[in-house]
């Protein structure tokens, strides 16, 4: 990793992709340019002991572990591992078994760092992550947006007789992991989230040593015109760590509920990192990399955002966007070749609707098509409900007591006819090319999640419509329908 290393993150907590898959999608990541993987297992990591507990149905096997290993070694890619270690760790926590180590009895978000058995569970998650990554010169060890720390009774007296605040608490518990990862191995680089870190005060952050044991990834997703890490941070950090990483988003980055990727944002996320780069990163002495970032779920309790290979467009142009220090048109053209696109991608795929090309040519480039026409017929579904003809002349009540007007009716239904065969045949569509990369339980997901609400509104909506313009007949059309 002497070069900058350019990292594609797989946030498994949702919609984790079939082994064959990334058997398909690592040689692109390498024609893109990416040098490794930082691989976020969560529930889909075969753990074995007490922890078998916290495994999905669809867990990863050893072998297949070691298969997704072999396939990135074969492509030039290192793995870097990461495991929580403090805050979202709702896939632990959620279980009975270990309900007593969590910081909040209400919430499954946080580790309690003073609670005895916190620090051996989070090691054994961590020793058997290392046992399946032998060659991995880097560990991450997560530690963001721990939202729930010094609440509990244990922490609390803590703090009083160390006359701590809750930074102590949260520089106490990573630098404890930190040793326990260094007397089992004195080479390994030990990564973790830095947003916990933004506020502490410098001397603090000092004497706690944490300089000299980690490497912070400093993550932000926004855009170059909504960029808030203030400037000072780099004088800080700086002060601190000798090096660095970066972490920008590709998807997962802007709405819960997001069905495509709005390649726009996110690229202009990777320029306002270049910016940075520009004028801070030669306070460090090495920026080490980049992560791309590809959050699958804003937490394990929430929704599906973007699947990969929507996304997969989006991360070809963060990517070579990075690597020449600016976008122009022959990224453009390049990242569009590379995926086989018959024409250049489109990079404002908002608002919607707009026409869909044909399918690109890259590993799950029909799931890429089909979102697409998801998302037009999501945009058609709320034009069409907020028809003046729907919305003041279609109401519950007016369905409820008979008092429709067929003139209205005939304002909107053939364009819910349309729309309805539209979302039935993307359904067909998406059923069909999910299943070639996701497990069968993702495919439920994913289609009782973004379709299937589509598909009864606008069900019962036509059959309602239909059932008054029956009813609203003069009497002769009634005999003629019914003979």
């Amino acid at each position: 990793m002497d070069e900058f290393s350019k990292l594609v993150h797989f946030d498994l907590k949702g919609a984790p992709p079939l082994v064959s898959y990334y058997e398909q999608v690592f040689p692109l990541l390498k024609k893109l340019g990416a040098t490794g993987l930082l691989m976020e297992y969560e529930d889909m990591f075969p753990y074995q002991g007490d922890l078998q507990i916290v495994c999905q149905p669809d867990v990863y096997s050893p072998d297949e572990i070691q298969k997704i290993h072999n396939l990135a070694s074969e492509n030039g890619l290192d793995i870097i591992p990461l495991v929580q270690s403090f805050g979202h760790l709702e896939f632990l926590l959620k279980h009975d078994k270990y309900y007593e180590i969590r910081e909040n009895e209400r919430y499954p978000n946080a580790v309690c760092p003073s609670h005895p058995k916190s620090e051996d569970v989070i090691m054994e998650m961590v020793n058997q992550i290392l046992d399946s990554h032998p060659t991995s010169k880097f560990i991450h060890i997560g530690g963001d947006e721990v939202w729930h720390i010094g609440q509990c009774v244990v922490c609390k007296q803590k703090m009083k007789v160390q006359n701590w605040k809750k930074e102590h608490l949260f520089l106490d518990h990573i630098t404890r992991l930190v040793h326990r990862i260094r007397q089992r191995n004195q080479e390994i680089g030990i990564i973790i989230w830095d947003d916990m870190m933004r506020e502490i005060d410098v001397n603090i952050l000092m004497s706690s040593g944490i300089g000299e044991l980690v490497v912070p990834m400093v993550w932000h997703y926004l855009p170059i015109d909504e960029f808030k890490i203030k400037n000072t941070l780099w004088d800080n950090y700086a002060a601190i760590f000798p090096n660095i990483w970066i972490a920008s988003a590709f998807k997962g980055a802007t709405e819960m509920t997001q069905i495509i990727t709005p390649t726009r944002y996110h690229l202009a996320n990777q320029q306002a990192w270049l910016k940075v780069l520009q004028l801070f990163g030669n306070k460090f002495q090495k920026v080490i990399g980049i992560a791309f970032t590809g959050w699958q779920r804003f937490d394990h309790y929430t929704v599906l955002c973007e699947v990969f290979p929507v996304a997969l467009p989006t991360l070809a142009i963060c990517l070579l966007t990075v690597i020449k220090g600016e976008f122009d048109e022959e990224i453009h053209k390049t990242a569009s070749s590379i995926l086989g696109f018959e024409k250049p991608m489109t990079i404002d795929v908002f608002p919607r609707p707009q026409p869909v090309g044909p399918p690109p040519n890259f590993p799950g480039g029909k799931i890429y098509s089909s979102c697409l026409q998801l998302a037009n017929c999501i945009a058609e579904r709320h034009i069409l409900f907020h028809h003046p003809s729907l919305e003041g002349a279609f109401s519950k009540f007016q369905v409820m007591h008979n008092r429709v007007n067929t003139l209205h009716i005939d304002q909107f239904l053939p364009r819910a006819r349309i729309l309805l065969m539209n979302i039935e045949a993307v359904n067909v569509q998406l059923a069909e090319e999910l299943q070639k990369v996701f497990y069968s339980s993702t495919v439920e997901e994913f289609l009782a999640e973004k379709i299937s609400p589509l598909l009864q509104k606008l069900r019962n909506l036509v059959r309602d419509a239909d059932q008054q313009v029956i009813f609203h007949s003069p009497p002769e059309e009634m005999q003629s329908n019914s003979s």
